[in-house]
């Protein structure tokens, strides 16, 4: 939560918004647990189906949590600076899934694709930094 908390409010500053304290409280306080839990139980979902001897919930939940850590820049409105923060992002939760369920980083990668399309291509606005770089 503080992640997002620094990511949103200095993207709240910079695009001025007149809702400052009631957004950020909705982003910090109630959206990031919901879409937390739920990325957390797609991430599980797909751990279950994808490796055999995987960890608890409670050890998933953390891998996300720690791999949003370089999205605290991503509130910049640096569309290099975006990208950069969500490929980090998507390799640091490959790696944290291979490291903590002890899969193969293929299988990994296979199983982290969509929560990291969620969480770094839509929430930390990856996909549309790559857009305007591409543009």
């Amino acid at each position: 939560m503080g992640v997002v908390m620094v990511e949103e409010g200095s993207r709240l500053i910079l695009v001025d918004s007149t809702h400052f304290f009631i957004s950020l409280g909705v982003v910090v306080l109630i959206i990031t647990p919901i879409l937390l839990h739920i990325v957390a139980a797609i991430q599980t979902l797909l751990l279950s189906i994808g490796a055999k001897n995987r960890k608890g919930i409670g050890a998933t939940v953390q891998v996300i949590g720690y791999s949003i850590a370089p999205c605290i820049f991503a509130g910049l409105t640096i569309p290099s600076l975006r990208f950069l923060c969500a490929a980090y992002g998507s390799m640091l939760l490959v790696i944290g899934l291979k490291e903590v369920h002890d899969i193969s980083l293929k299988r990994a990668l296979v199983i982290a694709i969509i929560p990291a399309i969620i969480i770094f291509g839509y929430l930390f606005r990856g996909i549309l930094s790559l857009n305007n770089l591409l543009a």
